[in-house]
Order: structure tokens, then C-alpha cells, then sequence
């Protein structure tokens, strides 16, 4: 399922986003959201949410006890984050910017469905960003869009995505591009993968690594 390339429609409607995610990820989004929250955010955790959306992980780690940073690029969604999360700092800012936010600032930074919508040279440079701004042995946590492993489950995939794809990009002028060799951009940028998971048949994967 290409929950990405949906999910750029869905951000013309920000009030039916979580919504519409819980549909199209038949419901494992959230349940990623929370194992995020649960696992890896703890109280007086610094956290940075590299792409909040409509504020549902936001809103979870703060009910944890976290102090929340999360930007994002558009204004409407962050209208409806401040409702959800009201604890949160929420700020417009592309991921671009993050080296603004200040070096060895975060216990935690965070990222659900965004790395995807940047090209591969922006992943490469927001990577090396989140290495700066995370304390020793801070955990950069990535749920995102991969290529299923596998020629069959490839085909399946592309078939379902590649409609979805041209549609939207009539629409919003704009794609999205699933994950690859993620791993080894990770070491690249300086980071420790410590555990990854697989979801979706393969279509959506969680990465938690740790700086180096």
C-alpha cells in the first residue's frame, strides 16, 4: 500500500488526516505511533518530530512526560497539531532546517512518514543534521515507506502505487519516493541501526538507530 503517495492528498483536508492514515494503514500507523511512544520516549525526554502532521505521536509522547519539538511544512497542519498536542512546541519549518534548532539539544528525534518525501541527497543532509542535534547515544527513530523485499511483492506494490502516484502528482503536483538502501544512509550519517521492523507486507518499516 503506498501510504505516502495518499497521504499527500490527505493534507488538503488536515482535520481528516489521522483519520484517513488509521483507514489506509489499516490501522498500523497508529499502532506504530504508539510502540514509538511506548518504547523509545520516556519523561523529560528532549524530542524532535521531524514532520508532526496533525499532531497524534506529538500528542502521545507529551502524554509520556516528553518535551516535544515538531515542525512541519504546512500551516494547516499545524493548526490542527496545536489542538492535538498543546504541550508541544510546533513550529513551520522544513526538515532542511532543523540545524537551527541547535546542536546536542535531543534525547529523541522522531520522524513518521516524512523522510519519504524528500529526495535522497535531502535525507542524506537531514540525517547528518539529526547526528548534530542528538545527545551521546540519543536514538533517531524512522517509520516510513521501504520497497517490499522480494521480486512478487515488488510487483504487487508498484502495481497498486503507480496509479495512485500519477494521480497525485496531477493533483498536487508533488510525489513521493519509498525508502532505499536506508540503512546504509544511516551509517553513512553516523548512526547505529539497533532494530528495525517490518509491516504492511513489507510496504512500511520502522527504524530505530543510535548515534554513533
Amino acid at each position: 500500500m503506498s501510504t505516502l503517495v495518499y497521504m499527500k492528498l490527505l493534507e488538503q483536508t488536515p482535520a481528516k488526516y489521522d483519520r484517513g492514515m488509521r483507514l489506509l494503514t489499516l490501522g498500523r500507523i497508529d499502532a506504530i505511533k504508539r510502540e514509538i511512544a511506548d518504547a523509545w520516549v520516556q519523561s523529560g525526554h528532549a524530542v524532535l518530530e521531524i514532520g508532526c502532521g496533525a499532531g497524534a505521536l506529538a500528542a502521545l509522547m507529551t502524554g509520556r512526560g516528553a518535551r516535544v519539538t515538531g515542525i512541519d511544512v504546512s500551516d494547516p497542519m499545524l493548526t490542527v497539531a496545536r489542538q492535538a498536542a498543546p504541550g508541544a512546541e510546533l513550529f513551520h519549518m522544513t526538515a532542511a532546517e532543523i540545524d537551527k534548532l541547535g546542536a546536542g539539544r535531543f534525547d529523541r528525534i522522531v520522524s513518521t512518514l516524512a523522510f519519504s518525501e524528500l529526495s535522497e541527497d535531502e535525507q542524506d543532509f537531514v540525517l547528518k543534521q539529526a547526528a548534530m542535534l542528538l545527545k551521546p547515544g540519543g536514538n533517531l527513530i524512522v517509520a516510513d515507506e521501504v520497497r517490499p523485499v522480494g521480486l512478487g511483492a515488488r510487483a504487487i506494490a508498484a502495481s497498486i502505487r503507480l496509479p495512485l502516484a500519477a494521480i497525485t502528482f496531477l493533483l498536487t503536483q508533488n510525489t513521493t519516493h519509498a525508502l532505499r538502501r536506508f540503512e546504509s544512509r544511516l551509517g553513512q550519517a553516523g548512526f547505529r541501526l539497533v532494530a528495525r521492523k517490518r509491516y504492511l507486507l513489507g510496504t512500511l518499516a520502522l527504524f530505530v538507530a543510535e548515534k554513533g
